[in-house]
């Protein structure tokens, strides 16, 4: 285990021997304060290394007993693999220690020791009784099947027989997320003199480096880490499961409170409305009626919100999971999965716990459809999720997709490489299904493009992303465009987008008078009619007469002679051939006159479109073929 890291934190009442067993297990008085050594109660969290027979280095967590500092208690608990339940053998389970359950239960820590401690104070034949009534008491609770040690930490009794436990229970605990994104929550804040400032706390997940940019959230405010320790030790880095002390320069005290969570940019969102699972204690003193106030504690933040239930007006004793909503009065920095407590602020009790399943709710309306979307949100599996935040926006930043989703990389990662995710871009994300769907949307817009406008040869890439970006970020249109180019299933040319083997072709409804027209304007060559008196004759709408026009020219089978007159491709070809064979270097008007036999009318403009098509240049009053 020497590469994995845990922490352990000693739970229950106050004065049954937490702080000396923690001594006699690490060597470590973690009652710092003055205070706590005059009143000989922990107020504080207090830490210590725990160096193993293994070689590896634990973190041991002395949460206060009192009732007054269980606000400090939840917050070393959250970063807590595995709990050492402390219980005096002289006076068995106590208040405190059954609020310590209670905790424990709902942040769901699922591995604990019994630590009977003070075994000198009970005669040894009673003392197998006294461990049946402490079961009894922890029937129904984490501890129900946990191993029991009995101590005496004052003489090192029972010291090793622990740490051996300790051990063997740690096999079976799944490690904190290494590969995550970073996130330190904060339980203390402090100044050394020539350092500066100093935040400490337990790593949820991910990784730090020395110099590393981070941010204080919610605050936003940007820091380095000049420096890091574990356990008084200078280190480069330090993991999740650990308990580092990060040196942040340039920043005050001051400006960081504790419950502010430290985390690599861009990859947390404060958020001050929160969707949650929550179930209750067993026995409520009163009701909690809707839209009561109510204190959270999550990570080791402590802020007061207020519970807004979308099936009920109020929760008595149903002893089922209720979801709900938290909105809270400060912005905290949480994801899914995290666990929380709720305590009534008055008459002062804890009263529930659970898990936050969306991080930045929405408000919704009372009634069963949203419970049924919230019962999706909470069972939704990783893709589920993901589909369900790119419902909306249908491409989304890899980080705010974690920020919605709270998705590790990792996570997204192995849904990318299964195929469920595509990456649009190098930071932005679609899922499988989105992609296809928008795919065939343009691939019918295209054929229905086709079908309305058979005689043009594509529609316009600006005006398909015209059409589509309305609804759909424009860089997804663009990757489904090169996706369908790709695999040939449309063509591009120029800035023409069509269906692979589609050919402009005449519509079936008005294919005869089409032809008709283009067979009366091949048959005047040279000497056309005003095109609009071809539409007339044929009784073709100017809408189709102008679209034919389009067509013929691009198809290349008709020139624009001027603006009202067309002449075929074909018969300019055979004319210059004529000319050429007549005057092979050079041409004036009348020699074109003679040969072809124009008009006026026609011969300047039947010039000019040779020039325009530098098939001749002019010079003065004569021409030279180019």
């Amino acid at each position: 285990m020497t590469d994995k890291h845990y922490t352990i934190g000693m739970a229950g009442h106050i004065d049954h021997g937490k702080t000396t067993l923690t001594k006699a297990l690490t060597g470590v008085d973690t009652d710092r304060l003055k205070e706590e050594k005059e009143r000989q109660i922990s107020i504080e969290l207090g830490y210590a290394p725990l160096n193993m027979a293994d070689g590896s280095l634990l973190s041991i967590i002395d949460v206060p007993g009192h009732e007054r500092f269980i606000r400090q208690m939840i917050a070393g608990v959250s970063g807590i693999d595995l709990v050492i339940l402390v219980v005096a053998a002289d006076e068995g389970v106590m208040p405190q220690t059954r609020e310590h359950l209670e905790i424990v239960k709902f942040l769901q820590i699922q591995k604990g020791i019994i630590a009977i401690t003070k075994k000198d104070k009970v005669e040894e034949e009673f003392l197998e009784l006294v461990k049946e009534e402490i079961m009894d008491e922890l029937e129904g609770s984490v501890f129900q099947h946990a191993p029991v040690v009995f101590m005496d930490s004052t003489k090192n009794i029972g010291i090793d027989e622990l740490k051996d436990t300790i051990l063997d229970q740690l096999k079976n605990i799944t490690v904190k997320q290494e590969s995550g994104e970073f996130r330190l929550p904060i339980d203390q804040v402090f100044t050394i003199k020539g350092q500066g400032t100093v935040v400490r706390g337990t790593i949820m997940e991910g990784l730090i480096h020395t110099d590393d940019e981070l941010q204080i959230l919610p605050s936003e405010i940007p820091v380095k880490a000049r420096q890091l320790q574990v356990h008084s030790k200078m280190v480069e880095k330090a993991m999740a499961g650990q308990r580092v002390a990060v040196n942040l320069p340039n920043i005050s005290a001051a400006d960081i409170n504790r419950g502010d969570v430290l985390v690599h940019s861009q990859t947390y969102d404060p958020t001050d409305t929160i969707d949650v699972c929550l179930t209750f204690i067993k026995k409520l003193q009163y009701p909690i009626k809707q839209r009561s106030i109510l204190k959270v504690h999550i990570g080791t933040a402590e802020v007061m919100g207020k519970i807004i239930f979308f099936d009920r007006n109020d929760y008595q004793d149903s002893h089922e999971e209720v979801l709900c909503q938290l909105r809270l009065e400060e912005k905290i920095t949480v994801k899914r999965g995290d666990r929380l407590i709720i305590r009534r602020p008055t008459p002062v009790e804890t009263v529930g716990g659970g898990w936050v399943i969306q991080a930045k709710g929405s408000k919704y309306k009372f009634g069963q459809n949203t419970i049924r979307t919230l019962q999706k949100v909470k069972e939704g599996s990783p893709e589920e999720r993901v589909y369900q935040a790119l419902n909306k926006n249908k491409l989304l930043e890899i980080n705010e997709l974690q920020k919605q989703t709270g998705l590790s990389l990792k996570e997204l990662g192995s849904l990318l490489e299964a195929g469920k995710l595509i990456r649009i871009t190098e930071n932005y994300i679609s899922g499988l299904v989105d992609v296809k769907a928008i795919l065939q949307q343009v691939l019918n817009y295209i054929r229905d493009f086709h079908k309305h406008y058979p005689l043009k040869a594509g529609v316009a890439k600006a005006e398909l992303l015209s059409h589509f970006t309305n609804s759909v970020p424009k860089d997804l249109v663009e990757y489904v465009l090169q996706s369908l180019q790709d695999d040939r299933k449309i063509m591009r040319q120029e800035s023409l987008l069509f269906e692979a083997g589609f050919e402009p072709h005449f519509p079936p409804s008005w294919k005869k008078r089409m032809e008709q027209v283009l067979s009366r304007l091949e048959g005047d060559g040279l000497t056309p009619q005003p095109y609009l008196e071809y539409g007339r004759a044929a009784e073709l709408p100017e809408k189709e007469l102008r679209e034919l026009q389009h067509y013929l020219i691009k198809q290349k089978r008709m020139y624009s002679l001027d603006d009202k007159h067309l002449v075929s491709v074909q018969h300019v070809d055979d004319s210059i051939t004529k000319l050429k064979k007549v005057y092979p270097e050079k041409l004036e008007l009348s020699g074109v006159k003679e040969v072809l036999g124009l008009s006026r009318k026609y011969l300047i403009p039947y010039i000019e479109l040779l020039d325009a098509l530098q098939i001749t240049k002019r010079e003065d009053s004569v021409r030279y073929w180019i």
